[in-house]
């Protein structure tokens, strides 16, 4: 099953036979066609190719693209050279509102030419590709002018490789399935798929179709049918780990935010000829795959997949790597690195989930996008016109930017010729309005939601009509919903056990597989003022109802749910990033746009949504108030990355947010302890882990303000850091215990945060770090350490986050014991391949399985500190100055039963490579370490040194050797 473009090979030639001209007009009319009904999507794989072509032709004849069709503006952007499909990346892109499938085809492309001429041609033809442009811009001279001659033939030699057809290097790039079962009924016992394999599902033999895609894929899910017999309905499911296949919900649905992707984990096509179907929709992260036929007839598959929305990793090739003589802890290093490649992504990968047409907002079933006017109103009458395409339109009222409303349904009266057979008539019968309060229809885990009830409406609801609904809530109880005038609905919810509801504004969004337009929204006062107007006709509703297309490179707590970009996880995923992929950018990104949320007083948004503009609605949209030690975790998340990434120009520009932050936890400093004064997902008020965590905060950012240059602000944080310090071991040490207790006024309490702030930031004296530690075995359970030690053992789940925490501060304090524990039980149970997604868990319950059961977010970087500890602890390399400009190589050659440990870091100065081996009482490093650059090499004390050579030359014995930039080899020989 390979994704390829929809252009055979003799349509391939024939567009490369033909006129420049004639080629761009074709892909102009593509974009046109797209302009009016933007589901064409064989013309968007048919005009990428063909933009292909002109790249080939345009880099080969040296020419200059002229189009006939005057009322277009392609020409002016098609003039460039080598990079002609990234433009169209940049045009084409911004023209459909980000429409992913045209800007995934192009990247494709863009892919491809990378493999073909290779990475180093490759870079070097869009370095030039970029000087071309510039040059153009402002003297309109041709590619030769800026590239001498010779130089100009090499470049345009490793272009021949652009003969070979595009769908080959396609299905590199798309995620495939790489096994399948077909059956009766989800099957985990799946076997090999080969690209050229076609599967026929069959309702009367084999109706469904199980995919394994070995790993956590995300994109756009695409299915070719090249025979069907029908029409035929299929029913897909998408999930993380297998046993959502055999639930009705899949793992879903998810109405904890809209997230640009499919608040829904099951979706119904109808197929009714060959050819290729792309769903609307992105799927964040899933692993499997189910395809079910539902009525009478077969179709045959010969591909299916996704169209990616985030990298396509190869992670046994990143920038920066570790592997060692465990090959467990190699998978378990790929844990994390395998989450941030899943909830990272670039600018504008995420397009909004609605289309804005000349009717209305075109709107697909999802999690209603609130809007960010009337967030504290209540008392108001809604008012909306809604056309129903399918199924139904949807609506909430009463519903903050976060948190839980009022949902509503209008349900058609599914005619058979657009209802599918899955439809669930017993939640959304015909002709009714069901209402549900709290997160959604049905219940998730941790989402309670509340289905009030279905009410049937006296007057039949046709599709392709068009209704004006207003819908009032007063007193926060009485609830009424008039049609075309008609009152259909009026109840107190007081009446059907709901409880008063909060001030909050109205969104919109239909329910699973329904799609409607709304248009002409207004709210009125409930003394009749108009209070909100608008035709829904504008773009510019898509940030209003926060749905635009992502503006800036992030990343999200986890690749499924919650989609949000949440401030204290992003502690670990920045330090991940710096360890794997590298990816600079997305660590910017992130917090640029958490920053972006900043308030005046210093405190930003700990949980800021994609789809608003946070820069220009801050205030609306700051809606988490709580877990403030988010802040604390947040100013983490900065100093982890800088100090690992040395970005100091980035750094500058951000640092006065910084500060600002900083100040605001400060002032929440209370006067008469100097502990911190308030509590938060870490643990208490005036307690030792969010303290801790402060000092630890406050250290990093010392740092960085010496290396900003920033003396003022470096003493102050020391000074700080030394106040608060002081007060957590005169006033949180429980000496009988030999233990940080959780607060003040739990003295007896404590946990595995308390236990692990209170060792990396260096709080905690070496003995009495060592005390901390031995007591961990009240909180140890069978795959880690539960947080608090008055938690109910039988109940307990693990927490990758907080325990990933403990394994740093274990190691710092050279508990390998621990850290060895928590490496072989708690993230070796992410590897099980019945729950497995080959990358980091949100919680992990006792019995290994996923924490939370099919709600658990299992692509979560959170849970993936093993990918900065192993490298940064077991192999040893560490930045001293920001960005490794000086650095220490300090190995843990003892406690984990290794032979030799290897890892490589990508810095701003270049690669810094660490490998050891022991053997034979021979230990040798062999460090490869950029010009410019120092460090040394610590070695532990307990090891019995008999001599030390360095290059081969005799070095003085000791723990510590010197070392410069270059290749490097020491060897220890031990007693």
């Amino acid at each position: 099953m390979c994704f390829s473009f929809n252009l055979n090979d003799e349509s391939y030639e024939e567009a490369f036979n033909d006129s420049r001209e004639n080629i761009i007009n074709r892909l102009v009319d593509c974009v046109h066609k797209l302009e009016e009904f933007p589901k064409r999507f064989d013309e968007v794989a048919a005009g990428m190719q063909l933009a292909a072509k002109i790249l080939e032709t345009n880099v080969k004849g040296n020419g200059k693209f002229e189009a006939s069709r005057e009322d277009s503006d392609v020409p002016a952007r098609f003039e460039t050279r080598c990079d002609l499909l990234r433009d169209a990346i940049d045009w084409q892109g911004s023209l459909l509102g980000g429409r992913s499938h045209l800007v995934g085809h192009t990247r494709t492309a863009l892919d491809c030419l990378r493999i073909q001429v290779g990475d180093d041609s490759y870079a070097e033809l869009m370095e030039n590709s970029a000087a071309s442009r510039v040059a153009q811009s402002v003297n309109r001279q041709p590619l030769g002018h800026i590239v001498d001659e010779d130089r100009l033939k090499e470049i345009e030699k490793t272009f021949n490789m652009l003969n070979q057809p595009f769908p080959n290097c396609s299905c590199i790039h798309n995620f495939l399935p790489q096994k399948y079962q077909l059956g009766t009924g989800p099957s985990i016992n799946t076997k090999p798929l080969h690209a050229s394999h076609s599967v026929t599902l069959d309702f009367d033999k084999n109706p469904i179709l199980t995919l394994d895609y070995a790993r956590e894929v995300a994109g756009f899910p695409y299915f070719q049918i090249s025979d069907v017999k029908g029409p035929v309905q299929i029913e897909v499911k998408y999930t993380e780990q297998f046993d959502g296949l055999n639930h009705v919900w899949a793992d879903g649905p998810y109405y904890f935010t809209n997230g640009l992707s499919n608040s829904f984990r099951v979706e119904t096509f109808n197929i009714t000829e060959p050819g290729k179907i792309e769903s609307y929709f992105i799927q964040g992260g899933q692993r499997w795959q189910s395809i079910k036929v539902l009525t009478k007839g077969h179709i045959t598959l010969s591909e299916v997949g996704f169209v990616p929305t985030i990298d396509h990793v190869d992670l046994d090739n990143l920038p920066s790597t570790f592997t060692c003589s465990n090959p467990t802890y190699n998978e378990i290093w790929k844990l994390g690195a395998s989450a941030v490649s899943a909830a990272c992504f670039d600018a504008g990968s995420q397009p909004s989930t609605w289309d804005i047409t000349k009717e209305g907002a075109y709107i697909r079933g999802q999690k209603p996008g609130p809007g960010v006017n009337g967030i504290d109103w209540t008392d108001y009458t809604m008012t909306f016109s809604s056309k129903i395409v399918r199924g139904g339109t949807g609506w909430s009222v009463s519903q903050p930017i976060s948190g839980t409303g009022l949902l509503l349904l209008l349900v058609s009266d599914l005619p058979d010729e657009t209802t599918f057979v899955n439809t669930n008539r017993t939640l959304t019968p015909p002709n009714s309005i069901v209402v549900a309060s709290g997160y959604g229809f049905v219940n998730q885990t941790t989402l309670d939601s509340k289905l009030v009830g279905s009410f049937p409406v006296s007057i039949d609801i046709k599709e392709g009509e068009w209704y004006k609904i207003s819908t009032t809530l007063l007193s926060r109880s009485q609830l009424s919903v008039d049609i075309d005038g008609t009152q259909v609905l009026n109840i107190s919810l007081a009446d059907y056990g709901v409880p008063a509801v909060s001030a909050g504004g109205w969104g919109f969004g239909p329910y699973q597989d329904q799609i409607a337009l709304v248009k002409d929204v207004t709210v009125h006062a409930s003394n009749g003022t108009l209070l909100y107007e608008n035709d829904m006709l504008s773009s510019s509703i898509l940030s209003e109802y926060g749905v635009r297309q992502n503006t800036e490179a992030l990343c999200m707590d986890g690749a499924k749910r919650d989609r949000l970009v949440w401030l204290g996880d992003f502690f670990h995923t920045s330090r991940i990033l710096t360890s794997s992929t590298s990816r600079w950018d997305y660590a910017r990104g992130t917090l640029n746009y958490l920053l972006d949320t900043q308030l005046p007083n210093g405190l930003v948004n700990i949980a800021p949504q994609m789809g608003y503009n946070n820069s220009c609605l801050k205030e609306v949209l700051y809606s988490y108030y709580g877990l403030n030690d988010y802040q604390i975790l947040g100013v983490l998340s900065f100093t982890g990355y800088l100090h690992r990434s040395g970005d100091l120009s980035w750094a500058r520009g951000v640092w006065p947010s910084i500060q600002n932050q900083i100040s605001w936890i400060l002032g929440q400093i209370d006067s008469a302890t100097q502990l911190v004064n308030f509590g938060g997902f870490l643990g208490d008020a005036k307690g030792t882990a969010i303290s801790a965590a402060l000092v630890q905060a406050l250290s990093e950012a010392a740092l960085v303000a010496d290396a900003l240059n920033d003396a003022t602000s470096a003493k102050l944080y020391r000074d700080k850091a030394a106040q608060v310090s002081k007060a957590i071991n005169e006033l949180l040490w429980n000496g009988e215990l030999g233990v940080y207790v959780r607060s003040t006024s739990s003295n007896t309490t404590f946990g595995v945060a308390d236990i692990a702030f209170a060792i990396s930031s260096g709080v905690a004296s070496e003995e009495r770090a060592a005390s901390c530690l031995a007591r961990l075995a009240d909180l140890k359970l069978a795959p880690g350490y539960k947080d608090i030690s008055t938690t109910d053992s039988s109940s307990a789940n693990i927490s990758p986050n907080t325990n990933g925490f403990l394994m740093v501060a274990a190691m710092e304090a050279n508990d390998t014991a621990v850290a060895k524990y928590l490496l072989d039980n708690l993230w070796a149970a992410m590897m099980n391949d019945k729950y497995g997604t080959g990358a980091s868990w949100e919680y992990v319950a006792q019995d290994l399985s996923p924490g939370l059961s099919l709600f658990t977010s299992q692509s979560h970087p959170w849970g993936g500190a093993p990918t900065y500890v192993l490298t940064e602890y077991i192999t040893g390399i560490r930045a001293v100055m920001p960005g490794h400009k000086t650095w220490i190589i300090q190995p843990a050659i003892s406690g984990f039963d290794l032979d030799w440990a290897a890892a490589s870091v990508k810095t701003q100065y270049g690669q810094l490579s660490v490998k050891w081996e022991l053997g034979n009482k021979l230990l040798t490093v062999n460090v490869a370490a950029p010009q410019g650059t120092s460090g040394s090499l610590s070695l532990p004390s307990s090891l019995q040194i008999k001599s030390i050579k360095v290059n081969g030359h005799k070095s003085p014995s000791g723990n510590s050797v010197s070392l410069q930039g270059g290749a490097t080899i020491v060897t220890i020989q031990l007693s």
